[in-house]
């Protein structure tokens, strides 16, 4: 039986290595931002609306699902900035077959995560009430 990593090149030609990680840096820097932005937002926020003559705050410390998504985008956030530090430490060292399952299952859990956030907005909003 033939092991997995011989299907794998040892070393990729140099432009295709400093492309893919050019565009991993990228993408994990938009990443970072939209992230932080969507926390930044949320944090920062704060409604006053004035139904019959009394006025109505709305922060979101107010209600749970918000507080979830605040905590979950700036944990994501902390944690993609931790990959791209492990990207820059894998690419010095050459990224193997090894290092991108790392990355892929890093970048896994961080999907779900921004996932459940979203989910747990949506069922909120979606609630009887």
């Amino acid at each position: 039986m033939e092991r997995s990593e011989a299907n794998f090149p040892e070393n990729p030609p140099l432009k295709k290595h400093k492309l893919v990680i050019g565009a991993q840096i990228c993408l994990r820097i938009v990443a970072i931002v939209t992230a932080l932005a969507a926390t930044w937002v949320i944090i920062n926020s704060n409604e006053t609306v004035v139904v019959y003559g009394l006025p109505f705050d709305a922060r979101y410390s107010y209600s749970p699902a918000f507080k979830f998504f605040v905590f979950a985008n700036a944990f994501a956030c902390g944690f993609t900035l931790l990959s791209l530090f492990f990207l820059f430490f894998f690419a010095r060292r050459g990224l193997t077959p090894a290092n991108y399952f790392v990355l892929f299952l890093h970048d896994l859990v961080m999907l779900v995560l921004y996932k459940s956030t979203k989910f747990k907005d949506k069922l909120v909003f979606t609630k009887d009430v």
